[in-house]
């Protein structure tokens, strides 16, 4: 009976989220939200940026990925802080945190979101990550095991971010962005990361982001990504895992289905990388949905 009751809430509260975020007027490129904020310092001493609004029982935390900052969750704060406490973060060398820091690694990474989680006392946390924060997150929830009751990723979780590249592969991959990174950003986002749907507008914002991110925090974040191995720590994970990705072709997930066997994956049909922004709307409903579920699980243990 208790097991119903809370199959029965966690229905209506992921229906009332997804009503709102149907309802909800987007628009492509929206402003911050007015929320508290503030500093904290990462385990290497380098300055972490925060924001925080709603409140709730759980909280969502959002990162976002390379070459990005925290304003690209803002198609998913308006519908989220109804029913949950929002934070969103910008990673070292990103946005407004520090970046005196020497490695560019997913583990140093992971330690940013450490932070902001310990230094707000989250509980009962949903780590939610776009493209390159997917492992970040997976690391960081490894770290936070009593705080952590679910992770859902953003066109992430892929064999393309869990399963580590050869030298050879390596140095290929990087050798249009040395000679000139800023172009070789550019030409690397147009060519892969938009659907023909996406607008000029957002196109036009998301390439001129990408391309102001300073060479040695693009190339060393890119570089220690590519090396990055996560089957080791996919073991250690408890927790369910999801992810909502683009559709594309030949993007294989086989890392995280062989080793950690509570991951599910929905696709959005005719969505870019950029899914969050390019269709908050379908996205936020789809988001909403896995979150039931997360919170399902989480009454049930």
């Amino acid at each position: 009976m208790k097991i119903f009751r809370n199959f029965v809430f966690v229905f209506s509260l992921s229906l009332l989220i997804i009503l709102a975020t149907v309802c909800q007027k987007t628009v492509d490129d929206q402003g911050s939200s007015t929320s508290p904020k503030g500093y904290v310092e990462s385990a290497d001493g380098v300055s972490i940026h925060y924001k925080t609004t709603g409140q709730g029982d759980m909280t969502l935390v959002f990162v976002h990925g390379w070459c990005a900052d925290m304003s690209y969750w803002d198609g998913q704060i308006p519908s989220f802080k109804v029913y949950y406490q929002v934070v969103t973060l910008d990673l070292a060398g990103h946005g407004r945190s520090g970046a005196e820091r020497s490695s560019w690694t997913i583990e140093a990474f992971a330690q940013d979101v450490v932070s902001v989680v310990e230094r707000l006392d989250l509980q009962k946390v949903v780590l939610i990550g776009h493209a390159l924060a997917g492992p970040v997150v997976l690391e960081a929830a490894r770290l936070l095991p009593r705080r952590v009751i679910g992770i859902i990723g953003a066109d992430s979780m892929s064999d393309i971010y869990l399963s580590a590249y050869s030298p050879e592969q390596i140095e290929t991959a990087l050798s249009p962005f040395h000679e000139d990174f800023a172009e070789g950003v550019r030409m690397y986002v147009l060519e892969n990361y938009f659907r023909s749907t996406a607008s000029d507008r957002i196109k036009r914002r998301i390439v001129l982001d990408m391309t102001e991110t300073p060479a040695d925090v693009g190339l060393g974040a890119l570089e220690e990504l590519m090396r990055y191995d996560a089957t080791s720590m996919l073991q250690e994970l408890d927790v369910p895992v999801r992810s909502i990705n683009a559709d594309r072709p030949l993007v294989y997930f086989r890392v995280i289905r062989k080793h950690h066997e509570n991951f599910t994956l929905k696709f959005m049909k005719n969505a870019g990388h950029f899914m969050m922004i390019e269709s908050p709307q379908e996205f936020n409903r789809l988001l909403a949905e896995f979150l039931g579920q997360i919170i399902l699980e989480s009454y049930q243990q």
